[in-house]
């Protein structure tokens, strides 16, 4: 790991950037941890949205919010083509780039990025300060599309957070990725919440149905909240930050 700059401490919450380099490439990232912390720490993986980056307003307060009100470490890294490696960037209200629809496309699109978050858990791990016991996945939507075979490919994982994604919906027709994850998801063995808005307009009701029902955990559990795709509130949030933090200090997750 390449320590970009010193750390940021603001009220008891370090922040870091950092590269990974794998494949000849720098993935940037960004490391929040409790300012003073004692013994190994949880870390949760953030899989950031689409057309966003690692350092979003949600994932910031997110991962401030771990850090602070339960001693538990978060990373983040910038998507394929997202943030600093760009060019993919918000369009707002307008017509997905051509580059974010054409990413679901590249038949290495998810193996990709499954072995860019292994590599940098591998060096985070190396680091000494995490518990290896306690790791655990945050991602919505895209984080989902992405992460979802990642949690499926990856044994250090302890629980994961997922969901606003399905198998139908204008967002499931961008690519291929719904045939990817019915392979995978019987494989996502760790415990699960799965996060539904139930007026979605992106990825439908029933399509988010079938995919929780493909997840093969035996702990899963679904939190549904009505509204659009990108209408979550603070309880969803909460809720989400809630189950994950007590599974990884618990120390009772198991595949």
């Amino acid at each position: 790991m390449n320590w970009r700059a010193e750390p940021v401490i603001s009220m008891g919450v370090s922040e870091r950037a950092f590269y990974v380099t794998r494949a000849g490439e720098n993935i940037p990232g960004i490391l929040w941890a409790p300012e003073v912390h004692g013994g190994r720490l949880p870390l949760v993986l953030l899989g950031h949205g689409g057309k966003s980056e690692k350092r979003n307003m949600a994932s910031l307060a997110l991962a401030r919010r771990f850090a602070r009100r339960h001693g538990v470490a978060v990373c983040a890294i910038d998507a394929i083509d997202h943030g600093e490696r760009g060019p993919i960037v918000d369009t707002g209200d307008g017509p997905p780039q051509p580059e974010f629809m054409a990413l679901w496309k590249h038949p290495d699109t998810f193996d990709r990025m499954n072995a860019d978050w292994s590599a940098t858990l591998d060096v985070l791990m190396a680091s000494g300060v995490f518990d290896s016991k306690a790791i655990g996945y945050w991602g919505l939507s895209m984080g989902t599309i992405l992460g979802l075979p990642f949690v499926a490919s990856e044994t250090r994982i302890s629980a994961a957070v997922l969901g606003a994604c399905g198998f139908s919906g204008p967002g499931a027709l961008r690519g291929a990725f719904a045939a990817r994850h019915r392979a995978d998801a019987p494989n996502v063995t760790c415990p699960v919440l799965f996060m539904v808005q139930w007026d979605d307009e992106i990825f439908d009701r029933s399509g988010a149905l079938d995919l929780f029902d493909t997840i093969g955990a035996t702990d899963k559990r679904m939190h549904a909240h009505p509204g659009k795709h990108g209408a979550f509130p603070q309880e969803a949030a909460d809720a989400g930050r809630e189950f994950l933090a007590a599974q990884l200090l618990s120390g009772q997750s198991k595949h």
